[in-house]
């Protein structure tokens, strides 16, 4: 019976891939040579094809190259058979169905890596722009608020997040998130470019100008002319 033990465990050990190979493989592509690595990493799959972690990154390789997306395909389904919980599987299919300008259906994937990880931000900003693209808003606000609230600092996030409020008709939100954030970068002057257009667009034109006036630098002080010498 222990022979039949070791033997199963030898057996398992022999079907997984050496750590090694996958390492030296991504290591061509850390030097540049990303077609490299991609050769490097099909001849893993090739000696080990039933497992999940060669498949994804062949695949993230075949997406990054613009290369053969059939085969990129090929190996997420296996990767999605072995390993269905795994949700940069799903991540790279939502980039996959957006190369193939599936848009429903790439948000649908960026959904299910959301749902096995929660903190995938590349995941949450994809999904977010794909359904403000789709024209729902709602889905794109919420999105970009949790990125938002997790990332504070994203400038970007929080300007997309504000043009799907205002997309929905609520001016009012829109202003006084953007306030909020001027008021915590009171210098960047794309957030101050958009506070001005949002006045604007609202019909407050005065409060615009006001606020592209702060964009202008500062008038350099005016030189004196230097004074003569009195005769007296």
């Amino acid at each position: 019976m222990l022979w039949l033990l070791v033997a199963g465990t030898l057996a398992a050990a022999m079907d997984a891939p050496v750590p090694g190979d996958l390492t030296s493989a991504l290591a061509r592509e850390a030097s540049g040579d990303t077609s490299g690595a991609l050769v490097s990493v099909e001849a893993v799959v090739q000696a080990w094809p039933n497992q999940a972690l060669p498949r994804v990154e062949a695949a993230r390789l075949l997406l990054k190259l613009g290369e053969n997306l059939d085969r990129a395909e090929a190996h997420l389904e296996v990767a999605a058979a072995v390993a269905p919980e795994n949700p940069r599987v799903h991540y790279l299919r939502g980039l996959l169905w957006e190369e193939r300008g599936q848009l429903l259906r790439a948000a649908r994937s960026y959904e299910q890596a959301l749902f096995y990880r929660a903190s995938y931000e590349d995941a949450r900003f994809r999904v977010a722009g794909l359904w403000a693209s789709l024209g729902d808003w709602l889905k794109a606000e919420m999105h970009y608020r949790l990125l938002s609230r997790s990332r504070p600092e994203w400038v970007q996030v929080r300007l997309q997040l504000i043009r799907t409020i205002e997309e929905q008709g609520r001016e009012a939100d829109a202003e006084k998130e953007l306030l909020l954030l001027r008021s915590e970068q009171p210098g960047n002057a794309l957030v101050l470019r958009r506070l001005a257009e949002l006045y604007e667009r609202t019909g407050r034109p005065q409060l615009a100008a006001k606020v592209r006036a702060s964009l202008e630098p500062p008038a350099p002080p005016k030189k004196m002319r230097p004074l003569r010498p009195s005769r007296r």
